[in-house]
């Protein structure tokens, strides 16, 4: 009975030991696990690295070992590949015979140029953004540059005045070369239908005010001195048409919307072969008054109408009435920085009605056109 007692009191010794000696254990390597834990919080491989070099030859240096690298594959999986790069060499440093550390050394420094590239092309697309972004500003300065007026310049930039729509450009021109002009001449009593072939020129002036109407000028002139298909005795030698206009828009109506005053000259040329053309009107000169609607838009042609009253048959006992009527397609093709080039194709009309019968002088115009680019 006794010696039953002494051998349970012995094992209760030896577990009471062997416990104390456990627990003392796992209070010093959480002690050093706690150093490695402040390390990793702070970013300090300074500091991990006296850690872990101070208990390198200690028997339970492995428990420290095992536990940084599970701390740098935490870092690895939240990507923080700076300090997990660091701490790594920390840990081969101070154990160059550790294959595991090294491989993961290998796994960080691929996961790390990834990312790095990864990095550096969302700089590169956030870069082409703000310049995106700094050129929509620039063509919206712009846009507001063309509408407002600047008042005065400052350092901070310019300060506008008001928020009217103006033009940089105050000042429009176009110029039309016609490189084929081919008039149909018909006069009813004499029976005479010739085609006739010429050339032509094209001007127009148009000058925006400070109240946005639009004051301007007109100048056409027109020769035709090839007869095509018509027998001699029916042919005109030489035809010419040329007109001088003022005109003016008035912005509350439409600045497109123009009143014409000009002058006009019909200049007929006749031969003593050609008794037949006597009937064809001879020599009209003609002030007029007549509307146009310009820069009509359809898609990216533009389209310009015009009718005007010829006051001259007044003074002529044998017209009872002239009139002229015109239109104009305006196609573009190219735009440099300061012209704009176009093909245009326009139709110009002269109604006379006499005494004995009516007279038309109608044309066909292929031109290519010139005209400054407004700002």
């Amino acid at each position: 009975m006794f010696g039953r007692r002494i051998k349970i009191i012995s094992l209760a010794v030896l577990i009471v030991f062997f416990s104390s000696r456990l627990f003392a254990l796992e209070e010093y390597v959480s002690a050093v696990y706690t150093q490695i834990d402040s390390c990793f919080s702070a970013k300090d491989d300074v500091k991990l690295n006296s850690v872990l070099s101070k208990n390198v030859n200690d028997k339970y240096y492995y428990l420290m070992e095992n536990y940084t690298q599970k701390k740098i594959r935490r870092l690895i999986v939240n990507n923080e590949y700076d300090f997990a790069m660091a701490a790594i060499l920390v840990v081969i440093e101070n154990n160059l015979d550790n294959e595991e550390a090294v491989e993961m050394y290998s796994v960080i420094s691929d996961a790390y140029d990834i990312q790095r590239k990864h990095e550096a092309e969302l700089e590169h697309q956030k870069e082409l953004e703000l310049a995106r972004i700094q050129m929509e500003k620039e063509k919206q300065r712009g846009n507001v540059e063309k509408e407002y007026v600047a008042a005065t310049q400052t350092s901070s930039g310019a300060v506008y005045l008001s928020g009217k729509e103006t033009k940089l450009t105050s000042i429009n021109w176009k110029l039309k070369l016609g490189m084929a002009d081919v008039v149909w001449l018909m006069d009813k009593k004499s029976e005479i239908s010739s085609f006739h072939y010429g050339v032509s020129l094209d001007f127009a002036y148009e000058y925006g005010m400070e109240n946005k109407d639009v004051l301007g000028i007109d100048v056409f002139g027109g020769a035709q001195f090839l007869a095509i298909g018509a027998p001699p005795e029916k042919t005109v030698p030489v035809l010419v048409d040329a007109e001088a206009a003022v005109k003016y828009a008035f912005a509350k109506v439409s600045k497109n919307l123009f009143i014409r005053l000009g002058f006009n000259a019909i200049i007929t040329g006749k031969s003593e072969k050609a008794p037949l053309t006597k009937a064809v009107l001879d020599n009209f000169y003609s002030p007029f008054v007549g509307i146009k609607l310009q820069q009509f838009a359809i898609g990216p042609a533009r389209i310009d109408l015009g009718a005007d009253w010829l006051a001259g048959h007044l003074f002529f006992s044998d017209i009872k009435a002239a009139a002229g009527a015109a239109m104009n397609i305006m196609i573009p093709f190219a735009e440099l920085e300061k012209v704009k080039l176009n093909i245009n194709l326009g139709l110009k009309d002269k109604f006379f009605l006499k005494d004995e019968g009516m007279e038309n002088r109608a044309s066909l115009i292929l031109a290519i056109g010139v005209e400054n680019v407004v700002k």
